[in-house]
């Protein structure tokens, strides 16, 4: 199976107009100008921008399905709702929740992937929790406050043990006794440990990377900056990651999580390639639904959507988005100003090398597979492939 996709401007780090071959599953060449022969189908991109696919490394949900509703069903519902705006890879992300629901979502996932025919969209799961800072925190966020709970690297174990190598990131408040542990963990079975929904200061959040956590959830969002308690000055998480090199960062995409002042000085101090777009979507995320669950259908936390966002009931904290990656797109491009060829290595490259998967996927490159979204100048989708089949194929 030959495909070629011409007159297509390819966004890479610079924009070329340039032919693309695919040869079954992967990019055959890049720049082909050979004959076109009767085996090969012929994509006329009619001067649209052709990028690698997105890769979101956290989402909850999307057309009115919650991870953790944990089915199969569930499950592919969320992967097909994101793959229309362009996710052609994601890591299905779990909410704080008993270690039950916990499990039930593991093995859902593990159902997914040995019985679906959409589990090469997944690269593994992402745990959000349950380890962060208490109830009473001001970093909770839409976390449960009522399952939060210490750091149990017992509990850590069985939920491993449930599918192996099935967890690939796993989120936690370093400022909790046995954080050590819990990156040793993480290191151990190369899991990737990750800074989120904490309190902690400065030198906390240094002493954490020191033992391993190496990259920080929804950046500037249930995380510590300079402040002041009583007559004391704190500063906080963002500090300590302007100050280490090697941590990277992850930024909801959707123009209301973070200003765009803030998510240009992310990208200047820690450059574009350690910066990831995330959407943090929930079961609204490619819906018009006002209201919903996050964390599920039975035991999930009642969400609402005002001013273009989702949100607890009350109003006391953002609760994720109705994001998708091609709202992120728009929103760094259109609103943020962020050059194209820039916004497409935070919505693939970055995400990709975060992954280490980057060998095979986030750019497009000869023997990379073949995920690609072509996009006209207005950012609007015209078409989605993965593995070389355009989606209205799969």
């Amino acid at each position: 199976m030959k495909t070629l996709i011409t007159n297509g401007k390819i966004v890479g780090r610079k924009i070329l107009a340039n032919n693309i071959l695919i040869e079954n599953d992967k990019i055959a060449d890049i720049d082909y100008k050979g004959e076109i022969t009767e085996d090969v189908d012929v994509y006329d991109a009619n001067g649209a921008y052709v990028m690698p696919g997105f890769i979101d490394v956290h989402v909850h949900g999307g057309g009115k399905s919650d991870f953790m509703d944990a089915t199969k069903e569930d499950f592919e519902t969320v992967v097909k709702t994101h793959l229309k705006y362009g996710t052609t890879l994601l890591t299905p992300t779990a909410m704080t929740a008993t270690e039950e629901n916990l499990k039930n979502f593991i093995l859902a996932y593990k159902d997914f992937k040995e019985n679906s025919s959409f589990s090469n969209f997944t690269a593994g799961i992402h745990l959000e929790g349950p380890y962060f800072s208490g109830a009473n925190s001001k970093s909770k966020g839409a976390q449960s406050g009522d399952l939060l709970r210490k750091i149990d690297i017992e509990e850590m174990q069985r939920l491993w043990n449930l599918y192996p190598n099935a967890i690939v990131r796993w989120d936690a408040a370093p400022e909790l006794e046995n954080y050590d542990k819990f990156a040793e963990f993480c290191q151990m079975y190369n899991i990737i440990p990750s800074v989120a929904h904490t309190a902690a200061t400065t030198e906390e959040t240094l002493r954490a990377f020191e033992k391993g956590f190496s990259h920080i959830t929804h950046f500037y969002n249930a995380t510590t900056t300079y402040h002041k308690e009583g007559q004391k000055v704190l500063d906080g998480v963002v500090e300590a990651t302007y100050l280490t090199d090697d941590v990277t960062v992850e930024l909801i995409c959707d123009g209301k999580h973070i200003p765009k002042g803030v998510l240009q000085l992310a990208l200047k101090l820690k450059g574009v390639e350690k910066t990831l777009a995330i959407t943090d979507g929930t079961a609204l995320s490619g819906t018009d639904l006002l209201k919903g669950k996050l964390g599920g259908r039975k035991n999930g936390t009642d969400i609402i959507v005002d001013d273009g966002v989702a949100k607890l009931i009350d109003l006391s904290s953002y609760a994720g988005s109705i994001c998708t990656m091609q709202k992120a797109l728009k929103v760094l491009v259109q609103q943020y100003d962020i050059p194209l060829t820039e916004a497409s290595i935070m919505l693939s490259l970055a995400p990709a090398k975060l992954l280490k998967i980057d060998k095979m996927y986030g750019s497009i490159e000869i023997g990379k597979k073949a995920d690609l979204v072509v996009v006209d100048t207005l950012l609007n989708i015209n078409c989605v492939m993965k593995d070389g089949k355009f989606i209205g194929d799969i």
